[in-house]
């Protein structure tokens, strides 16, 4: 009996971790109504395949639960993660009051920073399929140079979030950001 409890225990263990999204990049490509086809990194989800277009000439690094992309300036990037909910929320924008999911996206300020300053929140900058997102930014100092960093929020799912970091130096951050952000909006199911 317990070999038999044993082993269903690990069947839906195996079966709710395999409907997990992971970043592990696949590639494929998509067509549009005119061009040529465009090369899209695919992701799994279970079952259920994503399809995402990076910024033109950002290179890639990872898989799995973080998938980071790194531009030709070695100070700016963009970094995708699905992190684990502790216990079941609602969505993003209503779960806790802003001054708590502010102070939950404050946890991706590098370590050694200094004078870090909240700047803004930005309600949805992009959805991912039909999930709204919630942008917090922040600038900080490290190392002598000034920083800043936005990190978004998406409830993916009702086990799992899809967080999205952007850093770079303060002066060329908003248009880092905004190549991150408009990438974003290519994120849709493949059949």
């Amino acid at each position: 009996m317990r070999a038999v409890i044993g082993g269903l225990s690990t069947f839906w263990l195996a079966l709710y971790s395999a409907q997990a999204l992971d970043l592990t990049p696949q590639y494929g490509t998509r067509q549009g109504n005119e061009g040529p086809a465009t090369e899209t990194m695919i992701f799994t989800d279970g079952a259920a395949r994503y399809g995402f277009v990076p910024p033109a000439g950002w290179k890639s690094s990872g898989g799995g639960k973080s998938l980071s992309f790194f531009t030709h300036d070695t100070t700016s990037w963009m970094r995708l993660m699905v992190i684990a909910k502790g216990k079941p929320q609602q969505a993003v924008d209503t779960a806790a009051p802003k001054t708590d999911l502010q102070e939950w996206s404050a946890q991706f300020i590098p370590s050694g920073a200094e004078k870090a300053e909240f700047v803004k929140m930005v309600p949805s900058p992009f959805p991912v399929g039909t999930h709204p997102s919630t942008e917090y930014v922040y600038t900080f100092m490290l190392s002598g140079f000034r920083y800043s960093l936005s990190v978004s929020v998406v409830d993916f799912s009702e086990k799992e979030r899809l967080v999205m970091l952007v850093s770079a130096g303060s002066k060329n951050f908003e248009q880092i950001r905004r190549e991150a952000i408009s990438s974003m909006f290519s994120w849709a199911s493949e059949e």
